[in-house]
């Protein structure tokens, strides 16, 4: 039969990446490769005949392809009363509209994206920052073009790009009075010196800046650059922070040996949580048929997709919950208890800080901007500047693993989250670093590396 093909002329916009499109995609522990699909269903219908028809999102579809939308790469094979029929469509991922029977989640980034962003624009506009929120948010929606605000590569934020962050938020009333009363802290900071530029830099900083520099805005005055790095604050501000897979963190400085012990708990931490596995016919499979296929894979966070999608279904099959108590918690439990240990020796805990030093204290050769710590409230935000704190820079910068003593490690088991307390011997500091190590892949646990992160050092 002959396909039908529907020309739709892309128009650009703002990638939705709090919608997950994945043959794979799990939410809950419930496998769901099923979306609904903004098409005209008539079509569809013509060819494969009246019925409930269903999108199933695949790699590789089979039979002919009945529908094309734009230049897509989503391929989805067409059920039909929950039989597949042997055609399938292409299509953007614009015309995805949510996940078949599940509510469409928020962009995690979207909360950090808007009271960045709108801790710059405000600083552009003034006379916007003392507006009710609801009614300032009514106001923009109207307007298009620049925002006045740069992407770090120079192009303009536009009124757009700005309402699409919005409408991502779940929080947008609150983002929107922290980006205000960070403007204001923004502006009495610079109080008399001339502005040239302002940039968003959640990704990419302006030319010549090093991209390790921490700042999420980046101001260009008249004598040179000064960034800000955002934080949204109830407690106590730290810094320097790490936010990476471990494994990527681990390969900054260059060590084989840090490296290859990370990747040794790895590597021994998915046969110890089979161990645990408490129905004897599932432990026999993964013996048998998956240990050695996961042991092949990439230490990455999503490396192993296809092959835990798999083992999630066999998990489900016996009542199992493969992506919580019933593996992904002793697996991910095993790991922070090898990190843990790993980071109680005083050289490797001084390869971890330097590492994160390394994010923090850009390169000597880029552009200078120096940072400060914005820390944001809806009240009044605070400005720290923490870009030149000699007693931060010398706990992360040092060379002398003999300068750290007193190191413990404290872990509620069942938690993904220690706790390393240590003394620098050199300043007498008592200092304190929060770790986190868990999974953050969308639809579910997706591979081996878990993300590794924390809030910065707190001296005490």
């Amino acid at each position: 039969m002959k396909s039908f093909t529907q020309f739709i002329d892309p128009k650009p916009e703002l990638e939705l990446v709090e919608l997950t499109v994945s043959p794979y995609y799990v939410q809950k522990g419930v496998a769901n490769p099923y979306y609904d699909l903004d098409l005209n269903l008539d079509i569809v219908r013509q060819t494969v005949g009246e019925g409930d028809i269903k999108f199933k999102n695949v790699e590789s579809p089979t039979g002919e392809e009945l529908l094309t939308v734009g230049n897509g790469k989503f391929l989805f094979q067409i059920e039909k009363d929950g039989n597949e029929t042997p055609y399938y469509i292409r299509t953007t991922k614009s015309t995805v509209k949510t996940h078949f029977g599940m509510k469409t989640r928020k962009n995690a980034t979207a909360s950090s994206d808007v009271n960045e962003m709108l801790s710059v624009y405000f600083f552009l506009h003034p006379t916007e920052m003392t507006m009710d929120s609801l009614e300032w948010e009514m106001i923009v929606s109207k307007k298009n073009g620049s925002t006045g605000v740069l992407y770090g590569n120079g192009s303009p934020v536009t009124y757009e790009n700005l309402i699409e962050y919005l409408d991502a938020d779940e929080t947008a009333q609150r983002d929107i009075k922290i980006g205000q009363s960070n403007a204001l802290a923004i502006v009495n900071d610079l109080k008399g010196r001339s502005v040239k530029n302002v940039y968003w830099t959640p990704k990419v900083k302006p030319a010549g800046i090093s991209a390790k520099n921490p700042s999420d805005v980046i101001i260009e005055l008249a004598d040179g650059f000064i960034g800000y790095s955002n934080k949204i604050s109830s407690g106590v501000d730290a810094t320097p922070k790490m936010n990476a897979a471990a494994p990527a963190q681990y390969r900054k400085l260059g060590s084989g040996t840090q490296l290859k012990a990370i990747l040794s708990h790895i590597d021994d931490a998915f046969p110890y949580a089979v161990s645990t596995v408490k129905n004897n016919e599932v432990k026999k499979e993964l013996k048998v048929k998956y240990e050695s296929i996961v042991k092949r894979e990439p230490y990455t966070e999503g490396g192993s997709k296809k092959t835990f999608h798999k083992i999630g279904l066999l998990f489900k099959k016996h009542n199992l919950n493969f992506y919580a108590q019933d593996f992904y918690y002793p697996y991910r439990n095993f790991l922070i208890d090898k990190m843990k240990t790993h980071l109680s020796k005083p050289q490797n805990l001084l390869y971890m800080l330097n590492t994160m030093g390394y994010y923090t204290y850009p390169d000597a050769e880029s552009t200078p901007c120096p940072y400060k710590l914005l820390i944001g409230s809806e009240g009044k935000s605070t400005i720290k500047d923490v870009g030149e704190n000699e007693d931060m820079k010398a706990i992360f910068l040092s060379s002398n693993p003999k300068y750290y003593g007193g190191i413990k490690t404290n872990y509620k088991k069942g938690q993904q989250s220690f706790t390393i307390e240590f003394t620098f011997k050199p300043l007498k500091l008592k200092c304190e670093l929060p770790i986190t190590l868990r999974t953050r892949a969308s639809g579910g646990w997706q591979g081996r590396a878990l993300y590794m992160t924390s809030s910065g050092l707190r001296i005490k």
